[in-house]
This record gives C-alpha cells, structure tokens and sequence, in this order.
C-alpha cells in the first residue's frame, strides 16, 4: 500500500536524534499526553523502560506481556485518507503531494517483568521520517533505523524514598540515512525498497544510569535524572557495508508533585530532555505536564516544546489503552516548524502482590503503585 505501508505496517524504525528534532524513541503514550514528561511519575512494570531507579518502588510482582503502540504525523494521516481506494504502487501523482511535507510515524512494542529493585524485559522501538524537500532534485530523504534489544535492570536503594537504577541494554540496529530517487518510489513496493536501500546491520551494548527521590511532603515533590546511553551507544557491524549511525546520550532532569481531591488524584510534571545536547534551544528542550487520575480513567495535558499536548487513559483491570495528541519541532527553535502527531497504546498487564495473588482491581493497582 504506498508509502504509507511502510510508515504504519513495518514493525521496526527508531530514530537516531538529529539536529531539527528532538525525539525520544518509544516514550509511552501516557508521557506524551503529559507534555512530553515521563521520569519523575513512572509506575509499575514501565519503569524498567523509563527510570529504573522507580524500581525500589514496586511492590509483588509486574508484568507486562505485552505493549504495542503506535504513532503517526498529522501530513502522514491525510496522505493514508488520500490513498485509500488507490492502486498498491505510487505514482507520479501520489508523490507530487508529498513536496514540502515532512512524514512520520513510529511502532514500538515491549515485553518485561519487574519485581522490587529488579526487572528483565524486550523491546522493539522503530521510527521514520520521510522528507520530501525540493521536487527540482528527484530525491528524497529516509532516515530509517530499527533497533531490537533486551534489558536487565537494577535499583539500588540508599533511603527510604531514594535510590538509584542501572539498566544494560543489548541492541541490535537496522538501518540508517539515505537520499533515495523519487523515481524508484513510483510503480515499486515501499517495503522491497527499505529492504533494497538499508543493508546495514550492527550490534552494540548500551548504558542507562538513573536516579530518583520523593521528599517527606503532602504534595510528594519528587526529583530524578536519566541518563540514557551513558557516552552514546556505538554500533559493531553486522553485516553490510558500514555500521549503522550511533545512538547519542540524553541527560534527563524531571520533577513532579502529586496531590488529591475527593475521587481525583493530580500529578504535574517537568523535564528538560537532551541537556548535554548543544546546538539546540532551551525551547526545545522544556516539557510540562499534569494528568487527573479518577482511577481508571485519566484524563492528561501539558505543554512540549511549547506546543500543546492532550490526551486520555482507561484502565480496564488486565488492559490498558492511552492515546495522545501532541507536536514536536522540526526547526531550529519553538514556534518555527510545527509537526502534529498521534499516538496510541494498548497494554496487557498482569500484577500480582507478594504472594503471587493476582490483582484484577485496576483502581486498586494505581493506589498501590502510588505509595
């Protein structure tokens, strides 16, 4: 189907960072609903993923058997609109609409188990961004990268409230940045052609150090740090002609307070991502967020990169689905180049206390994982 088949049905792009955007790959729905903060308000079995100093936090046994999620850009949706119905190859036309617009869409998912101070889990984090610029040169720009890994991680605690995480991660990438011809998108199949155009393969072993602290207060005002990809992940070739591009590091600062009303519960957040990352804005760097919890339904907002996000969450015992609405900068500084962007999970999840005693009590799970 188009383009589009390989921006919404391949299970396997991720995105280094680049110089007019600043992603982070495979950060939960939920977080981007919330503005973009993730590290300070992380619960359960995701914590293996996001700050693994939360892991001191979890009480029994959690399990996540299985997340998926997806994600899209708004120019990307209205070209799926505008081809549905058409032939299965592009043409001449089809990509005529593609000038002047950036797509982009990204599919994870993620597999893990967690108990107190210690988690294991899989996952796959895949992105795209595909550039059509200039239709005088007959080029366009992929920037395709897929990594598939496993990670074991650790806290460390040195308070009651307070501890650090490790995580090690074991990565294998696909992919790269590539100036693709225009002409060889028209009357091909897009998928043949990524697996025609990324031939590079390659291994590497990856660090995240992590740190987290909840200060005696009604408002439980908590601060952490993530540092993911300690000195940034290098990549051994494979196979291919050269080893897929390196990982860089992201230095992560949050906060987060959280307070209750009858029947609500609130959680603010702030983070400044890629502090160590130079050349950018402070603009672009800024998250804020809030979510109102009734249990088993979130209601979330906030502001990235000063643009607005929204989104909500429903908790359904053993499933869970979130989507978000937000927009990332593509240009050099807040308000230049808007991209908007959806994004939805569903999570199956299992959580058993201490004594292996499954809990099919959502609102109860939220309550525990809050302590």
């Amino acid at each position: 189907m188009k383009i589009i088949n390989i921006l919404l049905s391949i299970l396997f792009l991720h995105v280094t960072v680049q110089a007019v955007e600043l992603y982070q790959p495979a950060m939960p729905a939920r977080c981007f609903a919330m503005g973009g903060t993730c590290i300070a308000h992380t619960r359960g079995a995701q914590a293996l993923f996001v700050n693994a100093a939360a892991l001191a936090r979890v009480e029994g046994f959690d399990f996540i058997v299985g997340q998926v999620q997806g994600g899209v850009s708004k120019d990307a949706e209205r070209f799926i609109t505008q081809a549905q119905g058409n032939s299965s190859n592009l043409t001449l036309a089809d990509v005529s609409q593609l000038y002047g617009k950036t797509l982009t869409a990204d599919i994870s998912a993620r597999s893990g188990l967690v108990m107190p101070y210690f988690g294991v889990g899989a996952y796959s984090q895949n992105y795209l961004v595909e550039t059509f610029s200039n239709p005088t040169f007959p080029t366009f720009n992929a920037n395709f990268i897929s990594d598939y890994g496993y990670a074991i991680a650790g806290a460390i605690p040195v308070g009651p409230t307070t501890s650090f995480g490790v995580t090690g991660r074991h990565v294998k990438r696909w992919g790269g940045n590539k100036d693709i011809n225009v002409t060889d998108l028209v009357g091909n199949n897009d998928r043949d052609l990524i697996n025609q155009t990324f031939q590079d393969h390659g291994v590497g072993n990856a660090l995240d150090l992590s740190f987290i602290t909840t200060f005696p207060s009604s408002l439980k005002p908590t601060l952490a740090m993530v540092w993911q990809d300690v000195g940034s992940t290098r990549f051994e070739m494979s196979s291919g002609t050269q080893a897929p591009p390196s990982q860089k590091d992201n230095l992560i600062f949050g906060a987060s307070i959280e307070h209750e009303i009858p029947h609500v519960t609130f959680t603010h957040a702030l983070e400044y991502k890629f502090i160590t990352t130079e050349n950018e804005t402070f603009s672009k760097k800024i998250h804020l967020g809030t979510e109102a919890s009734f249990g088993l339904i979130d209601l979330r907002a906030g502001v990235s990169q000063g643009y607005l996000t929204y989104g909500a969450g429903v908790d359904l015992w053993l499933i869970k689905a979130d989507v978000a609405f937000y927009s990332t900068e593509l240009g050099t500084y807040a308000g230049q180049t808007k991209s908007d962007r959806y994004q939805a999970s569903v999570t199956i999840n299992f959580d058993f206390d201490q004594s292996f005693k499954l809990n099919l009590d959502g609102k109860k799970r939220r309550l525990k994982q809050r302590r």
